[in-house]
C-alpha cells in the first residue's frame, strides 16, 4: 500500500466524444467524462472478468476483440487513474489546442445525467487552452492513440506533461529528436553505421525541412536531398502516418556492399523514382463489423437496423470469410424461400487489398456499394469501404478548396468599389498593366492591398486591421499549398485559420 501512495503521478490521455460533445461541460465543471452508459457503475465490477462479462452483456453484437478493448480503456479510467495524475484532453471544439489538468477526485457514476455523460472523474483544468504547437512532435505523436482512454509513458511524457501544467512549455527528454536543419539531419545520418540508423518520426523528419505536409513538391524534394546523400528511409516516408517511425538508412554506392539496401522484402522508399500521385486505400476502409455464419437470419437483419448498415460481412470466429449479407440479398432469400436461413441470403462480395489503387475500386464501389478491405497481413478481412465513404473522403479532401474559393468571392466583393490605381497597388509593376478590376486579383495580392491602413479604412470594417491581414496572409500560404496533390489532411491550425478568416468575412460582407 505504501508504495502505491508514494507512486509519481502518470499521465492519460482522455477524449470527451468522438466531435467533443462532452468536452465543453468537462471544462466548466472540472470534469473527465466518457462514455459506455450502458454498461452501468464501474466500480461495481470487482474483477477485469466481471467488467469484461457486463460489457458483452450490453454490447452484444461487437466483437471479442474490441470487448477487450472496451474493458481496458474503462479499467484504467475506474481503477489505474489516481488522484494527481496528470490529464491531456486534445479539444475537438477548438482546433489547435489541448486542455492539461490534475486529477482531483475519484471515479463517480451519476445516474441522474444523460447518457454518455455518466462516467466521470473530477479535474483541475489548470491549462484548458494550451496551443498544441508548444508540444514538441514526440510527444504530439502519443496523443495520435484513437483511443478514449490511454496512458501517456513515452519519452518522459508525465514529468513533461506536469511541465506543460505548470509552465506552458514541453521542455522535451533527455534524448529527444532536435529539429536542426535538413543538412545536419542527412550529415548525421549519413555518418552512422548501418547497423545504428538515424531514426525519427515522419513528422520530425518534415519539420527538419520546415514543412508540415506531404505534398507532391515536399515529396520530391525530401526524395533528391536522401538520394543525394546516398540515403533512404525504412519504411517509406511517403506511406503511413506522420507519427510513425522511419529509419535513414544507406542505399550504399556498389552492388554487393556492405551497406547497400535492397528491396528485398524491405519497405524502404524509392528516392530514383517520382512519386506516383495515386491515392491507395490506405487508412480510408472502416472498421469491419461481421457476424457468424452460425447466426440465423433475424440475428443479422437485426444488427444491420440497429446500426443502419446496408450489409454486413460474414466471417466466423477463425478468420473464414464467407460473404455478406446485404438489404437486396435478404429480399431475394426471402423471395426464393419462405424461411430462408443466413446462408441462403450470403452472396459473394468483392474484397481487394489494402493497398490497392483507390482509383482502380471507385466505378465498383459505386456500382456494387461497397467492397471489403483484407488486412496488411493479406489474410484477414477487416475493412469495408462504403459508396457514402467515398463521398465523404471526397468531401474532405474538396472541403478546404470550397471555404478558400467563399473567401476569396468576399473579399473580390469587398474590394469592387476600389479605384483602379488601389487595385493596381497591390500588384507588382510588371503586372499592372493586367489588372482591370477586382477579379484580377489574386488571393495574394488581397493580402498586400489590405495591409495599407488607408485602403483599409475604406472598407469601413470594424475588424482589427492586424489579425485579418495575419489571417489572410496564413490562409495565403494554405491556398498554395492546396494547388499540390498532397497525401496529409491539412493540420487544425490550418484549418482553424481558414475558418476563422471565412468567419470574419461574413460578418463583414454578410451578403452571399
Amino acid at each position: 500500500m505504501s508504495s502505491d501512495l508514494q507512486r509519481e503521478p502518470h499521465a492519460w490521455l482522455i477524449r470527451s466524444g468522438r466531435n467533443g460533445e462532452r468536452e465543453s461541460r468537462a471544462l466548466s465543471e472540472g470534469l473527465a467524462i466518457v462514455g459506455w452508459a450502458e454498461v452501468g457503475d464501474l466500480s461495481a465490477y470487482k474483477t477485469w472478468q466481471e467488467l469484461t462479462a457486463a460489457l458483452q452483456m450490453a454490447y452484444p453484437s461487437t466483437g471479442r476483440t474490441v470487448i477487450g478493448n472496451w474493458t481496458g480503456q474503462l479499467w484504467k479510467f475506474d481503477t489505474e487513474i489516481e488522484y494527481g495524475d496528470l490529464v491531456l484532453m486534445p479539444l475537438k471544439t477548438r482546433p489547435g489546442y489541448v486542455a492539461v489538468g490534475r486529477v482531483s477526485g475519484p471515479y463517480e457514476y451519476r445516474a441522474d445525467e444523460p447518457e454518455d455523460f455518466r462516467q466521470v472523474r473530477k479535474v483541475d483544468w489548470v491549462r484548458p487552452d494550451l496551443p498544441w504547437e508548444v508540444i514538441r512532435p514526440d510527444l504530439r505523436a502519443s496523443l495520435g492513440s484513437l483511443l478514449t482512454v490511454c496512458g501517456l509513458t513515452r519519452h518522459d511524457a508525465a514529468a513533461r506533461i506536469a511541465h506543460l501544467a505548470a509552465h506552458g512549455t514541453d521542455p522535451g527528454f533527455d534524448g529527444d529528436e532536435e529539429v536542426t536543419s535538413s543538412a545536419e539531419l542527412l550529415e548525421d545520418a549519413a555518418s552512422r553505421d548501418a547497423s545504428n540508423p538515424r531514426e525519427l518520426t515522419i513528422r520530425s523528419l518534415l519539420e527538419h525541412w520546415g514543412l508540415e505536409r506531404r505534398t507532391a513538391p515536399v515529396i520530391s524534394t525530401i526524395k533528391s536531398d536522401l538520394a543525394s546523400k546516398g540515403l533512404t528511409t525504412r519504411p517509406a516516408f511517403t506511406e503511413g502516418a506522420l507519427s510513425d517511425i522511419v529509419a535513414l538508412v544507406p542505399l550504399g554506392t556498389e552492388p554487393g556492399g556492405p551497406s547497400t539496401v535492397t528491396n528485398g522484402g524491405e519497405n524502404i522508399e524509392d528516392v530514383t523514382e517520382p512519386e506516383p500521385m495515386s491515392r491507395r486505400l490506405g487508412s480510408l476502409p472502416a472498421r469491419l463489423v461481421s457476424v457468424y455464419s452460425s447466426v440465423d437470419l433475424t440475428f443479422a437483419k437485426t444488427l444491420m437496423l440497429q446500426h443502419q448498415f446496408s450489409q454486413v460481412a460474414v466471417i466466423d470466429e477463425d478468420g473464414t470469410y464467407h460473404g455478406a449479407v446485404t438489404w437486396e440479398s435478404i429480399g431475394q432469400a426471402h423471395i426464393a424461400s419462405e424461411d430462408p436461413t443466413l446462408a441462403n441470403a450470403t452472396v459473394p462480395a468483392l474484397v481487394v487489398d489494402h493497398d490497392a489503387l483507390l482509383l482502380d475500386q471507385i466505378s465498383v464501389i459505386y456500382d456494387k456499394g461497397f467492397i471489403f478491405v483484407r488486412d496488411p497481413d493479406r489474410v484477414r478481412v477487416t475493412g469495408i469501404l462504403t459508396a457514402s465513404d467515398l463521398t465523404w473522403q471526397f468531401g474532405t479532401l474538396a472541403r478546404p478548396f470550397v471555404l478558400i474559393e467563399e473567401a476569396e468571392n468576399r473579399l473580390r466583393r469587398a474590394v469592387e468599389h476600389f479605384d483602379l490605381d488601389d487595385l493596381k497597388a497591390a500588384v507588382p509593376p510588371h503586372q499592372k498593366s493586367r489588372v482591370k478590376d477586382a477579379g484580377d486579383l489574386t488571393f495574394g495580392n488581397y493580402v498586400h492591398l489590405l495591409k495599407d491602413p488607408d485602403r483599409w479604412r475604406k472598407l469601413g470594417w470594424r475588424l482589427d486591421h492586424d489579425q485579418v491581414v495575419e489571417l489572410l496572409g496564413r490562409v495565403r500560404n494554405v491556398r498554395n499549398d492546396l494547388m499540390h496533390f498532397a497525401t496529409d489532411p491539412l493540420s487544425e491550425d490550418k484549418y482553424a485559420a481558414v475558418n476563422g478568416l471565412l468567419m470574419l468575412l461574413r460578418t463583414a460582407e454578410p451578403s452571399p
